[in-house]
């Protein structure tokens, strides 16, 4: 019999065998998701990034680090967070070891590019998917220069700006391009400048393959992103980078202030939102064993511990203009703080209690006991004068600029400016400086480095200055002296002396031992690479051992003379005096500068382009390019972004500004060979 219960069997039968859509309430999908959580493309909250972040270092710090890095990806974040989040990585990376330091500059750059969560217009039918507005200021670490986050390539032109919750169209705000782009200057509308030529190497390095040299060289300005030549509109794709020139400063707060701890106005400066900065040296923050420096006031400075007191002072006086809104005043009396820490015994209280000293407030934290990593006391309470190394045999005294390793026990060091036990590679003292925890530099020039066919450039010491070969001198020398500062904590006269002699390799004959021996010189060191043959990456003789005058020109296989100055090329049809020498076109003088714009605003001039003796000319610290006006505009271009960033570390002031940096470009490019 069939009865109730057995039709309501069937009934449930029949529905459990029907089309599921047909129960479904409709909601507003893509790709067959719901989007109503606004996920980052979409369902990307919390990126893979974010986990490797957490566990990248020991401790809370990456800990801390990771969950804090989730905020900035959400939408309603200001445009700069994600930004001010990688700085805050990078920053942080630094009081760490080399192997983490650089797996947590790695994830830092990484997490700058994570695409951000950006929610659709729904006021449209359908709703209008919108990309994340760009962030308008240069980053604080050279590392992420050039970069900006993802972008979803099925979006259009229509963008979300997180501090008006409203959609807005590319080209009607300046966040719609990346800082210092727009459409006349970066968004691929640069018609015939380098058209056609970002491909091939140069989109290996938009992509992010140039290991940190150079990052964001590949400027906007050269054509757009990789493949975007001539008048394409595009966005930056999701992997792409693009270079970021440079930042106004925060407009100062005006009127009383109004956040924590209403921060002090007076001889010291207004502070904005924010208290008036204090540093302090302890044992134990986060869970250290080791003593390190902190904020005193987390909520307005959120920084984690750091054994380096400048990471911290650096953060500090950063948070003033990106977040405070502080006065210049504020601003110069943090600069002056510290350089006071600076100027005090390293890693010890002494330099909290200077940098607390500029703003007022008196502390007396040069008497806590500094503390290793392993918890045990290094040096002295009052810090002294930074020479009592852990470890010296008995009871010696010990005169000289820094301890050598492999003493034990306890000593006193009367004079020099050694810091205890790290000077490990000899760090010395004296006329040309301290060098901290590393060697004095020194620089080499030879065949084979790296397996390279050419000769190249290399710091000799790697356990100091970790850093591969390089064809142009220039990238080593700046790694070099940009260590002494994140690595070494080496005084500003080694700092110093290290300008000197990059300036010193620089000025000397491009591609040769010359620069390797004038960059050694200025430490006081004779060397003698002037006598290496440069060799190019086919093998092949390139000008003379000594490095001449610039005017070897490859293939002449007489005895030549030729007839221009010192690092001239040969521009026409010059006929040389040696049996089969005649230089035909432009550039024959492989050594010569082929750029011959000589503005250098700011001290910044645009970069050597040579010829590089395999029809290519090479752009000094950049790439090489088949022709020649491209390397000359190229050279232009990488001169306007390290032009553009001098004018926002000054401050945008005097002559020394974006747009004039921008009009020194346009004229650098008219005078390009056509």
């Amino acid at each position: 019999m069939f009865t109730k219960s057995k039709l309501g069997l069937a009934v449930l039968a029949v529905l459990s065998l029907s089309d599921e859509a047909l129960g479904r309430i409709r909601l507003l999908e893509r790709d067959n998701r719901s989007v109503l959580l606004h996920p980052r493309r979409f369902g990307r909250e919390n990126p893979p990034v974010i986990e490797k972040l957490s566990k990248a270092c020991d401790g809370q710090v990456c800990g801390n680090l990771a969950g804090a890095a989730i905020t900035p990806l959400l939408a309603a974040q200001p445009e700069c967070s994600q930004q001010d989040m990688a700085d805050q990585i990078i920053d942080a990376a630094q009081q760490f070891d080399e192997a983490t330091r650089a797996n947590m500059i790695a994830l830092a750059v990484e997490y700058r590019q994570a695409e951000k969560n950006t929610p659709p217009d729904f006021t449209t039918n359908p709703p209008t998917p919108r990309n994340s507005v760009f962030c308008q200021k240069a980053p604080k670490n050279a590392e992420l220069n050039g970069l900006v986050q993802s972008q979803d390539p099925a979006n259009g032109d229509i963008f979300f700006d997180p501090l008006t919750k409203a959609s807005v169209k590319r080209g009607d705000q300046p966040n719609t391009f990346p800082f210092g782009q727009s459409a006349d200057n970066g968004g691929g509308n640069n018609n015939g400048t380098n058209t056609g030529n970002n491909n091939g190497t140069d989109a290996g390095d938009i992509g992010g393959s140039n290991n940190g040299t150079e990052i964001g060289t590949n400027n906007g300005n050269a054509g757009g992103a990789a493949g975007n030549s001539g008048n394409s509109s595009a966005l930056p794709p999701c992997e792409a980078t693009v270079t970021v020139t440079v930042a106004p400063t925060a407009t100062p707060s005006s009127g009383a202030n109004n956040g924590n701890a209403g921060g002090a106005a007076g001889a010291i400066g207004d502070f904005g939102s924010c208290s008036v900065p204090e540093i302090e040296f302890a044992v134990g923050f986060d869970n250290r064993k080791e003593t390190s420096f902190q904020p005193v006031d987390k909520e307005s400075f959120d920084h984690g511990s750091a054994q380096a007191f400048n990471i911290i002072a650096q953060f500090v006086c950063d948070t003033l203009t990106n977040k405070c809104q502080a006065d210049q005043t504020a601003k110069d009396t943090c600069k002056k703080a510290q350089d006071a820490g600076n100027a005090a015994t390293a890693k010890t209280g002494a330099q909290a209690d200077a940098f607390n000293a500029a703003f007022g407030k008196t502390t007396n934290f040069a008497n806590v006991q500094p503390i290793d990593d392993q918890g045990r006391p290094v040096g002295s309470a009052t810090g002294g004068d930074g020479n009592t190394g852990t470890g010296n045999t008995g009871n010696s005294t010990d005169t000289g600029a820094g301890n050598g390793t492999g003493n034990t026990g306890n000593s006193t060091d009367d004079t020099g400016a050694g810091d205890g036990d790290s000077n490990s590679n000899g760090g010395a003292s004296g006329a040309i400086g301290d060098f901290g925890s590393c060697s004095v530099p020194e620089i080499e020039f030879g065949v084979g480095f790296d397996k390279r066919k050419e000769t190249s450039f290399q710091p000799i010491d790697k356990d100091s200055f970790d850093h591969g070969s390089a064809q142009a001198f220039n990238i080593i020398a700046q790694f070099v002296c940009d260590t002494l500062t994140n690595k070494c904590q080496a005084d500003q006269t080694a700092k110093d002396t290290c300008k000197k002699a990059q300036d010193a390799g620089n000025a000397a004959t491009a591609k040769t031992g010359a620069q390797a021996d004038a960059f050694n010189a200025a430490f006081g060191k004779t060397t003698n690479f002037a006598d290496v043959q440069p060799i190019d990456d086919q093998g092949r003789p390139v000008g003379s051992a000594t490095g001449g005058d610039g005017n070897a020109s490859t293939g002449n296989t007489g005895n030549s003379t030729d007839d221009t100055d010192a690092g001239d090329a040969n521009t026409g049809t010059t006929s040389n005096t040696g049996a089969g020498n005649t230089d035909t076109g432009a550039g024959a003088g492989a050594g010569g500068n082929l750029q011959t714009f000589n503005e250098a605003l700011g001290g910044v001039a645009a970069p050597t382009v040579t010829a590089s003796g395999d029809e290519k000319f090479q752009v000094e610290g950049n790439d090489s390019f088949t022709a020649l006006r491209n390397a000359v505009v190229r050279s232009c271009d990488v001169q306007n972004n390290k032009c553009s960033n001098a004018a926002n570390a000054s401050g945008n002031k005097g002559d020394l500004t974006v747009a004039n940096c921008n009009a020194q470009q346009q004229r650098c490019i008219a005078a390009a060979p056509q």
